[in-house]
């Protein structure tokens, strides 16, 4: 046993899961905060976008190609637990099928989660920056309280369970490769948001984020410039509400509070804004800590409920940092630019006679 836990592997799995689906959070959230400034208080609604389309398509999708084969169980939402179990049978013998319905729904959550940040932001977009974080709070949770009351989305209050697209590989190794294929992801994600952070165009959002005023000066279109911010930033939480939907096999409205949101903050904050490697440690930070306590919170006792107990440690580890370090772990550091000095002194050398 490693730290008194009976698991190891499955804790392992299990961090690492949730670690592929924070980063990818945590590194959208850090693109338009950290670089852009774009106070972006409705995370989770990018998130649970992506999140409800795979919980409402996944199975649907199947039962509309294969309705005989899966046949008639009564009324989608009482049923849905069986739907997505039978489901789950046919994708074990249609490799390729899986792969495709995986494919086609990570793609369109990013597209869904890209769509719902210009909607969200374009009212407010012109405005200034607490205007937009209100409006992007207020719409995660109108999207949460829809999908709730809405039915034929995700089933209302009941949720809607979610079919295991990875039912086709073996059981020993499924979750091991359903992992390694979610980190994949988000190092992929994490490596396509450095090499836009430190493009021209990344020099260009901080130039807007330091002074927004020399920005427009100069001719940049600021509010075209944030809405693509925010829209890159979207499309990725929105992936990770796919893969999040994929990994948990359930998914309820209720799983996507305004507290989902802050603790994608505390992540980015905490490893240093402006930073993605801060914001990757961020999330490792928080993931291994909620992790630990789940593990152990039977073992606990506390005057209140143990559930809790991670938003209350990071509430306390956010207050000190911003006390004391303000800047989090891992500081922005100063892009990379041509040191125009060295230029000009090498060729004074260059045509110097010798």
């Amino acid at each position: 046993m490693i730290l008194g836990i009976t698991d190891p592997l499955r804790f392992a799995i299990d961090v690492s899961a949730f670690f592929s689906i924070y980063l990818m959070l945590s590194i959208s959230l850090n693109l338009e905060y950290g670089y852009a400034g774009i106070s972006n208080f409705g995370k989770v609604l990018f998130f649970a976008g992506g999140a409800f389309t795979a919980g409402a398509l996944a199975t649907r999708t199947i039962m509309s190609l294969y309705s005989s084969e899966i046949g008639s169980f009564g009324p989608y939402c009482t049923a849905n637990v069986v739907y997505a179990t039978e489901v789950s049978k046919l994708l074990a013998e249609n490799p390729g099928l899986s792969i495709t319905l995986f494919i086609m729904l990570l793609l369109l959550g990013g597209a869904i989660g890209g769509i719902l940040g210009y909607l969200a932001s374009y009212p407010a977009i012109r405005l200034k920056e607490s205007y937009l974080g209100i409006t992007l709070l207020a719409s995660g949770e109108l999207l949460r309280i829809f999908a709730r009351n809405y039915e034929p989305l995700i089933c209302g209050s009941l949720g809607v369970s979610v079919p295991d697209i990875f039912a086709w590989l073996p059981v020993g190794l499924k979750e091991i490769i359903q992992v390694g294929i979610m980190l994949l992801i988000a190092f992929m994600t994490w490596y396509f948001v450095e090499k836009i952070v430190r493009s021209p165009f990344g020099r260009l959002i901080r130039a807007l984020r330091d002074n927004e005023l020399a920005a427009e000066a100069f001719g940049k279109n600021v509010v075209k410039i944030r809405m693509q911010v925010l829209v890159i930033g979207s499309a990725i939480a929105g992936m990770a509400g796919v893969l999040y939907a994929f990994y948990t096999k359930s998914i309820h409205a209720d799983d996507f509070m305004p507290l989902k949101t802050f603790i994608v903050w505390v992540m980015v904050i905490l490893g240093g804004a402006g930073n993605n490697i801060g914001a990757a440690i961020g999330a490792l930070i928080y993931v291994l800590t909620e992790r630990l306590i789940m593990q152990y919170k039977y073992m606990i006792t506390a005057p209140f409920d143990v559930n809790y107990l991670s938003y209350i440690i990071f509430g306390i580890v956010l207050i000190i940092i911003l006390l004391y370090r303000s800047q989090g772990i891992l500081p922005e550091k100063p892009s990379k630019t041509i040191d125009f000095e060295k230029v000009i002194k090498k060729l004074k050398r260059e045509k110097s006679p010798s």
